[in-house]
């Protein structure tokens, strides 16, 4: 974790925590500390969602031992037979989470005689109820998080990576001749980790909208393109490593022929291959105008113009074809030509169906 407002909300939510449990003589205080730690959550949905979570697993864990308390007693005995039965309930209700915090409820509950059952369930519930809700106060009103300008500087920088880290497995890939093409493979790990970063400021975005959004349906509507847009990053990532996977093996098997010279006809495959790279800039460019920036863009048709004129270049080329060399030049042309078609087909996909949605949006306010 990062040094930053959760950090210091944190600090103080502990603080206040402390100091109201010792005005009002709510022990044990520590109890209210770790409650307010807990719901110090990175987003206000989170922090609604783990305060609701540890109110029904602090009643059930102070109710179980209450009535175990009554019937068994604060033996050792009874004890276990708390703890099995409030995990056991915990999983059936998906309260993994507070499973610890249930358990120490109750244990504390039944650590006195029977007469003190009642004094010490109030008391623990008192301080756990006063961390929860300084911790609620605090990440609401302190520096509430909000996701949205950090999302869309993201989503943005990542959709740039994303369409420039394919487009330089193509070019390497086109350029490629006798010896290993200068890759910053550090690149990779960094488009990786936009993409990963993105999908997880995406999900703290969806429910911090969930709370506050003024318009709804509008803002989901958003939201689903948005996230179409990330999946779409993910994938021609996915396919940038597998054009990089290719270029070893290429390499290998033209030194391991003579470095042959590359045919006028194989050249007019690659510089096919490497005006793709040339459109999907241009769509991605386009995409990021109206999904992030929410403007016009004129959105493009979608047509097999690019795979027929790769058509005609492999069918100049097809009379060269005279043994497996040939054949495994042909099949890597092939794939990565095909990995581009998808790129170029579904960023078009995308951009038609996110325009139309906004220039209806825009008709209809």
């Amino acid at each position: 974790m990062k040094f930053g407002a959760r950090i210091i909300k944190t600090g103080i939510a502990v603080t206040i925590t402390m100091f109201i449990c010792k005005v009002l003589t709510l022990e044990p205080a520590f109890f209210g500390a770790v409650s307010a730690i807990i719901n110090i959550q990175p987003s206000i949905f989170l922090t609604l969602k783990t305060a609701r979570n540890q109110i029904m697993v602090h009643i059930i864990g102070v109710v179980v031992g209450m009535l175990l308390g009554y019937l068994l007693g604060g033996t050792p005995i009874a004890m276990g037979l708390i703890t099995i039965v409030i995990i056991t309930l915990y999983i059936k209700l998906n309260l993994e989470s507070g499973i610890t915090m249930g358990i120490v409820a109750a244990l504390f509950v039944i650590s006195g005689s029977s007469d003190q059952f009642i004094t010490h369930a109030l008391a623990r519930t008192s301080v756990i109820f006063v961390g929860l809700g300084t911790a609620m106060v605090i990440n609401i009103l302190l520096w509430p998080p909000r996701y949205g300008k950090q999302f869309k500087k993201l989503m943005l920088v990542s959709n740039q990576a994303a369409a420039a880290y394919f487009c330089q497995a193509v070019t390497s890939f086109v350029q490629l001749e006798n010896q290993a093409p200068a890759i910053d493979y550090s690149k990779k790990d960094i488009v990786h980790g936009q993409n990963k970063e993105l999908r997880l400021l995406y999900e703290l975005l969806k429910r911090e909208e969930k709370v506050g959004a003024a318009n709804l349906d509008e803002q989901n509507q958003w939201l689903d393109f948005v996230e179409k847009l990330i999946d779409y990053n993910e994938s021609i990532t996915k396919k940038a490593d597998r054009i990089y996977d290719l270029l070893p093996l290429r390499l290998d098997r033209r030194i391991q022929s003579g470095a042959l010279p590359i045919s006028e006809e194989f050249k007019a495959i690659l510089e096919i291959l490497n005006s793709g790279c040339k459109s999907i800039s241009r769509l991605n460019a386009k995409l990021r105008s109206v999904i992030i920036e929410k403007e016009f863009a004129q959105p493009e048709e979608i047509n097999e113009n690019y795979w027929d004129d790769l058509t005609k270049a492999v069918e100049a080329w097809q009379p060269l074809l005279t043994g497996s060399y040939y054949l495994h030049g042909l099949m890597e042309a092939i794939v990565t030509a095909n990995e581009i078609k998808w790129a170029s087909r579904e960023a078009k996909k995308l951009l038609a169906e996110s325009t139309a949605k906004l220039t209806c949006g825009q008709q209809s306010s």
